[in-house]
Parts: structure tokens; sequence; C-alpha cells
């Protein structure tokens, strides 16, 4: 008989055989072995599925060795071309269609186990043919979900750091240079934000944590005017400049909370997502970090210098508050590292209103630090790092805060981190 699209067999008791076993490994054993919710595993389509996988994986490494190739053709070409594509399909809907392929995925190899799992539990099924047919399902998912990861952004991974391919001076500096140094940029980045931040709200301390007053797409607008003139002070490829399709809040951000994420790009739909959640004062940039990983960028480092450089680049003051705040606390983190007392003389310069976004940024994702949520942080951070550094990014989940060092090379090409019009 058939059920649920899969041949099974239907045995009485005895052994006596009533159809005829499904074709595939299970199919080895006497018909007395089997169960009445046996599955086909049906290897010759899922082997080739998993084989057409491994080719393209195998496809694109090659590819990747290319220093040209992946530079030239993929990063400012064809890999452009296809997160923009992506961009302006999934764009048509308001709603993060990662959101909602995440939960539909989720949700399928949850019903499926659960099922596999009760027909185990009764005696229904044998546990090695649930085991197998669910390694070659999954098997089979995972090598065209990878194979479609490489072809649509991860090639990117393949890419030159920042610093080679701009052709800039590597971060080299004496303890003493790096001191003083350090000191002047952050005393740069603490009253520049102060600026802003007055700018944004119009007085030294708005008396509640800080929110951004612009409609999210107004500000998303206002984040692609300072990448095109990133594009345009870098001298970077034209392809860097294009718009890319609006960042979207995601819906189920109490998720994003417990794993303690405040964004995430999604290449299979080439969607920028935010946790809405969040603390107003870290959305804008948020925003600017996942739209560079929109604009083939992967390590998170360069991500953070580009989602700087692009939010203090817009015209709409809280968003240039808000990249400002994020380089003022990594500079600041440095320097506490070399000089606590000078960390803490400039720290007593920040406005009232500043301190108390700092603060509340702070508070709000410590809650999510304690008991269960912490061990689910802790793994997330876990899967994550060696997500990243089986990629190539060097240092993990600590490659976020290199991108100081970024700061600090790009400050001495420019001369300031402080980006005015008329400077440029």
């Amino acid at each position: 008989m058939f059920q649920d699209g899969e041949e099974t067999v239907n045995m009485k008791g005895g052994g006596e055989k009533n159809q005829p076993l499904p074709i595939g490994w299970f199919a080895l054993f006497t018909p007395s072995d089997a169960m009445p919710r046996d599955r086909g595993l049906y290897i010759k389509r899922r082997g080739l599925i998993i084989l057409l996988g491994l080719v393209a994986l195998a496809i694109t490494w090659g590819c990747g060795q290319s220093a040209e190739f992946v530079e030239n053709v993929y990063a400012a070409g064809f890999g452009q071309s296809i997160g923009r594509g992506l961009g302006a399909v999934t764009g048509v809907l308001p709603t993060s269609v990662a959101e909602l392929l995440l939960f539909v995925v989720g949700a399928w190899f949850l019903v499926v186990t659960a099922r596999a799992a009760w027909h185990v539990g009764w005696r229904k099924r044998r546990a090695l043919n649930a085991i197998a047919c669910g390694g070659l399902h999954f098997g089979a998912f995972a090598s065209i979900a990878l194979a479609l990861f490489y072809v649509f952004w991860g090639l990117n991974y393949f890419r030159a750091p920042l610093i080679e391919r701009a052709q800039w001076q590597p971060y080299t500096t004496s303890q003493d240079d790096e001191h003083e140094e350090l000191k002047r940029l952050c005393l740069e980045m603490v009253l520049a934000t102060n600026v802003s931040y007055q700018a944004a709200t119009g007085s030294e301390d708005y008396g509640s944590p800080s929110t951004p007053k612009a409609d999210p797409a107004v500000m998303d607008g206002e984040i692609e005017v300072g990448y095109q003139r990133v594009q345009a002070d870098l001298g970077l490829d034209e392809s860097f400049g294009a718009v890319r399709a609006r960042a979207k809040p995601v819906a189920l951000s109490s998720a994003m909370n417990l794993l303690q994420i405040s964004g995430f790009y999604f290449p299979w739909t080439g969607e920028a997502n935010y946790n809405r959640l969040q603390p107003g004062c870290s959305i804008p940039f948020v925003i600017a970090h996942e739209k560079a990983h929109q604009r083939c960028i992967t390590s998170e480092d360069e991500a953070n210098f580009f989602g700087f450089l692009a939010c203090v680049r817009s015209d709409d003051p809280y968003v240039r508050y808000s990249g400002y705040l994020f380089a003022q606390r990594q500079l600041l983190n440095e320097l506490f590292e070399l000089d606590p007392e000078a960390a803490k003389e400039l720290l007593a310069k920040r406005l009232p209103g500043v301190q108390r976004d700092v603060d509340d940024l702070r508070a709000y994702w410590q809650q999510f630090e304690q008991g269960v949520a912490g061990e689910v942080g802790k793994a997330s951070e876990a899967v994550n790092d060696a997500y990243l550094k089986t990629n190539g990014v060097k240092g993990g989940v600590q490659s976020y805060r290199m991108s100081a060092k970024l700061l600090i090379v790009y400050a001495r090409k420019a001369g300031t981190l402080v980006w005015t019009p008329e400077k440029n």
C-alpha cells in the first residue's frame, strides 16, 4: 500500500508478506524484519542530489582559488547581481522572507523528526530505517543549501582582506604610539557622538533612552546615501554604491534576543534583517552593518567598518549618532586595555544622554546573559564562532572587535574619522 507518498510494507503476524519491500538498504533484511511504517530510501535519487551539491561546492571552491575571479568577476559583478536580484524579489513583501523560510524549514524538520520518533517508539517503524531516511533527507537538503550559499554569497569569503584590497598600510605601531593615537581618536569620537546626539535630540539629555525619529524606510534610504558616499570617497567599484533592498525588522525578535543576535544577513533571499526590539541607538548601525553584507562584505570587522562609514556619511543626525557611538565604544574598549585611567577621563566627557543610551544598551543585552537565556546565547555564539572560523575568518566571533584596527588604519590614511562634506 502507499502512505504519505511513500511505499510501505504491511506485515501480518508470522512474517507473512503482503506487499513487496521498498527499494533501499533495508530491503536487504528479511520481510519479517520490516515494519508497517518503514519508508523507502530512494538512494539513487537522493544520492544524485547530494552528488550535485558536492560538485557545485567543489566548483565554487576551485573558483575561490583565483583571487582575480573572486574580486573582479564575482564580488564586483556576478555576486553583486545575485544579491541585488534576490533582494528585489523578496523586497516585494514587507515582512522578512528569511524569517518565514527559517520557520517553515524548522517546523518541517521538527514535524518529520517527531513523526519518525513516534513511529519508532510505538514499534511501527525500525530505528535503523528512520535514521537512514533522515540522514539521506538531511544530506540532500544540506548539500543543496550549502551549494546555493556559496554561489549566492559565500564565495566572498575567499576575498583578500580589505587592507590588502585597498592597498593600505597594515596596522603596525609601538605601544606608546598606539596609546597616544587611541586617546586622540577616542576624544574625537566622544565629541562627534555628543554633537550628533544634540543634533538628533535637541538636548544634552533626552530624559530617556533615545530612539530614531525617522521612519525605518526613510532611515534605510539615508544609510543608502551614506553607502553611495563611501563608494565615491574610497574609489570603490560602482556596484558597491548601488541601492540594495530595504532592511527588514524580524517579527520574532524575541527569539533573536535569546540568541543575543542584533541582526543577520540571509544570503538565500538577499535580505538584511534586524532585531526590532533592541535599543534604538544601535538600530541604524546594525542596519548599516547588515547592508554591508548585502554588498559582498563577509568579514564582520569589515562590515562594522563599512557600516560606520555609511552611518557617519548620512544626512540624518541620529544615523550619524549611532555610527559614532559604535566607533566610540570600540575604540574606548581598546584604550581601556592600555590605559584605564585615560579611558575613564574620556568617558566623563560624554553627554548625560549619551551615557544613558550606553547604560540602556548594556543593560538590555545583559538581561539575556543569565539562566536559560544565557546558555542559549552561549550556544548561539559557539555556533557563530565555528561558522566564521570554518569560512576562514580569523578569530571567529572576536573578529567583531577587530574593526577597531580598521578604524585606526583608515584614520591614519584620512587624517580623521569625522566626516564632513566640505572635506570630501
